[in-house]
């Protein structure tokens, strides 16, 4: 029976859901999994990473994100040292907006960690020795907040692993070169579509065009590699921003319908109880009922 990983076992501070550990691997590490988001950096060293039956060399500079539930471990392992950063796979502490909205952070972070379940993606993210000198101070900012945990430190470890994402994302999206086109259409779809999911009118045609591909080609694509349609992929969307509004909000249902991109209130109320099971209105007097 493989090892499954806890966040919970790692994480030493009940108030954010993250975890620094160093990793050094002078023997194999066998195919195991977790219930959190890994980003690991390779520091020094080489070995092999198996990820669900792939198989990709490691080597200084390498940078990969395995989601939660993914089988993978290290391989003809020698001198190999690499940091590991663990975090919430639905709600990471340093995400936000604005980074979905970058097609780099959009592969790095969400596309190439499912690409590669699939597929022997050979694709990844390499740094040069000076980008990784770059990266080695962040990481070893992010190190020394971690350990110290001086008053404040949540805040600044927050901004410094926003940092390094934002960094990696960039230098990802450099490397447009080496992508596979799949890579570069989704993650400018799924960048187009944080940025405009608020709207009303963002539809199949728009955002194919945003990702310079066509339709039917945007549609396999989501079908491939999330399991679901573009539309309803938005539509996911707009309903979990409504209900955050719903439950900080005074807003009319009209209004937050708006803000959510629809343009028709008793059709967001069908779309809404059809995925959470109740009314918008019912929703906020359940929740009101629940915090008072």
């Amino acid at each position: 029976m493989k090892t499954k990983f806890r966040l919970q076992s790692h994480q030493r501070y009940p108030q954010i859901k993250f975890a620094y550990v160093d990793g050094h691997h002078d023997f194999d590490f066998d195919v195991h999994s977790h219930d959190f988001s890994e980003l690991f950096l390779v520091v020094s060293g080489s070995g092999k990473h198996t990820v669900a039956s792939h198989t990709y060399p490691l080597s200084t500079g390498d940078v990969f994100v395995i989601n939660g539930d993914i089988e993978h471990g290290f391989c003809e392992v020698n001198k190999l040292k690499i940091v590991n950063l663990m975090f919430d796979t639905a709600l990471p502490f340093f995400e936000v907006p604005s980074m979905r909205q970058m097609p780099g952070y959009q592969a790095l972070f969400k596309v190439e960690p499912i690409a590669r379940q699939a597929s022997e993606y050979q694709a990844k993210l390499t740094l040069s020795l000076s980008q990784l000198k770059r990266i080695n101070g962040l990481l070893q900012q992010i190190k020394s907040e971690y350990d110290n945990a001086e008053q404040g430190f949540e805040i600044i470890l927050t901004s410094t692993m926003q940092q390094l994402a934002i960094e990696l994302s960039r230098r990802y999206q450099e490397q447009t070169h080496s992508l596979p086109k799949t890579t570069l259409a989704l993650s400018r779809a799924l960048a187009h579509i944080d940025r405009h999911y608020k709207e009303v009118g963002l539809d199949t045609e728009t955002i194919a065009q945003a990702a310079y591909i066509s339709k039917r080609q945007l549609e396999r694509l989501f079908r491939q590699f999330l399991n679901t349609s573009p539309n309803q992929y938005v539509k996911d969307l707009q309903i979990r921003h409504s209900a955050t509004l719903l439950l900080n909000d005074n807003k009319s249902i009209q209004h937050i319908a708006e803000s959510c991109g629809f343009s028709d209130s008793n059709y967001f109320s069908k779309c809404f109880k059809a995925q959470n099971g109740c009314s918008p209105r019912e929703f906020r007097k359940q929740h009101a009922s629940h915090n008072s």
